[in-house]
C-alpha cells in the first residue's frame, strides 16, 4: 500500500516554524497527538494554495472524526493534498477508472482502497518505513485532488473549506470501515459526516 510521506518536494522555508511540523520529515505535519500526518504534492499544488489555514482545517477534520468514532485500535494516517493529475494516476493504476475523483482511502488492515462506493483489493507494494516506525497503528492513508474539491464546492454553491473539510472526513470514514454503496449505508455515513462537521463549524 503506498505511503504518502515519502517522495514529495519539500515545503518551503516558510512553514517550517509551525507547531505542526514533524521533525522526522520535512514535507510533511502532524497533529499534536501524531495521529495525522498531513503532505501536500508540491507538484500538483501551487504554494498559493498551502495555507496555515488549510493545514489547520484538514488535520482538525480528520482528528474531530478518529474522536467521533472513539477506536480501540490502530488510528494513525496520512492525508495527502493533491492534484487532477496524480489522483487520476492512482485512480487509474489502482481501480482501474481513468478519471478524476474527489478522495481516495487506503485501509491498512484491508488493503483495499474506496471511492464512490468501490472496495477492491490494492496490490502488495514493499514496507518503506524502517525500524521504529508507527506502522503497527496505521489505519491507512487519504489522497485527495484539491482542484476537483474546489470545482465540487462551486457546482454546490458550498464554501471550499467546507467542502475540503466534508471530504477528508469522509475519507476517514472510509478508512474506518464506512460505506455508501446502499441507501442504509449512506444515510449512517453521511449522518455521521454531518455530525462531525457540525462539531466542526459549531453548528
Amino acid at each position: 500500500m503506498p505511503h504518502f510521506g515519502a517522495g514529495l518536494r519539500p515545503l518551503p522555508a516558510c512553514y517550517d516554524c509551525l507547531t505542526l511540523t514533524t521533525p522526522t520529515d520535512p514535507d510533511s505535519f502532524r497533529s499534536d497527538d501524531g495521529r495525522v500526518e498531513l503532505v501536500f504534492d508540491l507538484d500538483e499544488i501551487p504554494n498559493s494554495k498551502i495555507t496555515q489555514s488549510k493545514f489547520r482545517l484538514i488535520i482538525s477534520a480528520a482528528v474531530a472524526a478518529l474522536d467521533a468514532e472513539r477506536i480501540d485500535g490502530p488510528d494513525h494516517l496520512t492525508v495527502m493534498i493533491t492534484g487532477d493529475e496524480r489522483i487520476r494516476e492512482l485512480n487509474n493504476v489502482f481501480k482501474g477508472e481513468d478519471e478524476v475523483t474527489d478522495v481516495l482511502s487506503f485501509s491498512e488492515a484491508a488493503d483495499a482502497a474506496f471511492s464512490d462506493g468501490n472496495d477492491d483489493v490494492w496490490p502488495e507494494v514493499p514496507e518503506i518505513n524502517g525500524p521504529g516506525d508507527i506502522e503497527s497503528h496505521r489505519l491507512g492513508d487519504i489522497a485527495i485532488s484539491l482542484p476537483q474539491v474546489e470545482r465540487q464546492a462551486a457546482e454546490n454553491g458550498k464554501p471550499a473549506d467546507r467542502e475540503l473539510a466534508m471530504i477528508t472526513v469522509h475519507g476517514v470514514l472510509h478508512l474506518l470501515g464506512y460505506d455508501h454503496a446502499g441507501p442504509d449505508e449512506e444515510k449512517i455515513m453521511f449522518g455521521k459526516t454531518d455530525a462531525v462537521l457540525a462539531g466542526i463549524f459549531g453548528e
